[in-house]
């Protein structure tokens, strides 16, 4: 008898013939409950799966070989899209998008993205994540891996980081974050990490994990005070303003620095910036305000408006004087500064070669993956975490495959951030 425990994984059975397999709370596959009993007799636990008349190796090489299939067929269990998962064996280096992994843009502000995803749908959401969104898949990463590279690029860097865990969808959905936070500021370099979140997943016992795992700060994306403008914002129904307000006022007892950064779209929640302030000064947070700004592939509120700069600033000037509360805040006040850069193994305009790794987030989206001894750098030295770059290919009309072989012109190389066509 053999029998298989998970830390990760979670077993139940959707009908006769098929199981259900959660992976990290928020993911699941489907198996043929025929490819289990081919194994073996077999009966499941919550979290484990045991087989009898066979031994323990048989039964974790052969259900080995069906979980890397089914992990390779996740869904998202709250957008239900199907779902990349990028892991230290997946071929995919976590530089060179903006969907996830690590963005670097030459200073020691690195930000993080270990998912996509979101469980609200806010009308201004500059990236279109969601429950609405145009996109057609989602992400996740493998927590070992993306704590990995980080540290490499820190290491790189060779001062002191501030982290931001800044995901294209909502950070608190991935399972192993307090495992993260940890594990990034276990690297000495790592000064600060902060995460923002729109809040409404977090918990006493959430908050409390955070805490001890040393997390530094949390930006809590509190758009408005009043329960009906709150659901206008954030585009969903069931969004609880005052449960977001409760565990802000908790995790900022806490060690946790806490900053309300609501977006003011003019038009929609201009009113709530005096009750956002003056529920900060009652929790004891700070507050970062930021003004909306049209984007292309962005959720744009029909009749917003954008509040010009010199307006936004006077406004936030203004509530300063009056609360006696810090609002207009710049580079310094973060410690932000510039790094030497991370070399780009690729220039705009450059032909490379490179593997198709699996579809975008978009429809005739692709993203390959790209080494830079591939292209003929074999003579120059780069940092480990510069090993790979990914490369996105939107508006692609030629069908690909996973794992084919291409040549890619570069259209886009800022930041480390690549884009290219088929040639």
């Amino acid at each position: 008898m053999a029998t298989l425990t998970f830390d990760d994984l979670r077993f139940h059975r959707k009908d006769s013939n098929t199981v259900v397999v959660e992976f990290l709370g928020n993911y699941s596959f489907e198996v043929d409950a025929k490819a289990l009993s081919s194994i073996g007799t077999y009966s499941l636990g919550e979290s484990s799966i045991e087989f009898r008349n066979v031994s323990e190796q048989e039964a974790r090489n052969s259900f080995n070989a069906i979980l890397n299939e089914g992990l390779g067929d996740l869904t998202n269990s709250t957008t239900r899209k199907k779902t990349l998962y990028v892991h230290r064996y997946s071929g995919i280096p976590l530089l060179g998008t903006t969907s996830f992994g690590i963005i670097d843009r030459n200073t020691n502000m690195i930000e993080v993205r270990p998912i996509t995803g979101c469980n609200m749908n806010c009308i201004f959401c500059s990236v279109d994540e969601g429950l609405a969104s145009r996109k057609t898949s989602e992400v996740i990463v493998d927590e070992k891996y993306l704590a990995a590279e980080v540290r490499k690029l820190v290491e790189f860097k060779g001062c002191e980081c501030h982290i931001i865990i800044n995901s294209q969808g909502e950070p608190t959905l991935y399972k192993p974050l307090p495992e993260l936070i940890s594990d990034l500021k276990a690297v000495t370099a790592v000064k600060t990490i902060t995460l923002i979140t729109n809040g409404t997943l977090l918990t006493e016992k959430l908050i409390d994990k955070l805490a001890a795992s040393r997390l530094t700060a949390m930006n809590i994306s509190l758009n408005a005070i009043e329960p009906k403008a709150a659901k206008i914002m954030e585009g969903f129904g069931g969004y609880d303003v005052e449960k977001v307000k409760k565990m802000a006022a908790y995790a900022a007892k806490t060690t946790i620095k806490v900053t309300l950064a609501p977006v003011i779209v003019g038009g929609y929640n201009d009113a709530e910036m005096e009750k956002i302030v003056q529920f900060a000064k009652e929790i004891g947070a700070a507050v970062g305000m930021q003004n909306y700004l049209f984007y292309k592939r962005g959720r744009n509120p029909k009749n917003a408006v954008q509040v010009p700069w010199e307006r936004f600033y006077a406004e936030l000037d203004a509530l300063e004087k009056k609360h006696g509360t810090k609002l207009i805040f710049e580079a310094a006040d973060y410690e932000i500064i510039k790094t030497r850069p991370l070399p780009k193994p690729f220039r705009k305009g450059q032909t490379v070669k490179a593997v198709v790794v699996a579809e975008g987030r978009y429809l005739k989206e692709y993203i390959a993956a790209a080494n830079p001894v591939a292209a003929g750098l074999h003579g120059r030295q780069l940092p480990t975490c510069a090993e790979g770059r990914i490369i996105t290919l939107p508006d692609c009309e030629k069908k690909l495959a996973a794992g084919e072989k291409i040549k890619v012109k570069i259209v886009s190389d800022k930041h480390n951030i690549f884009y290219g066509e088929v040639v």
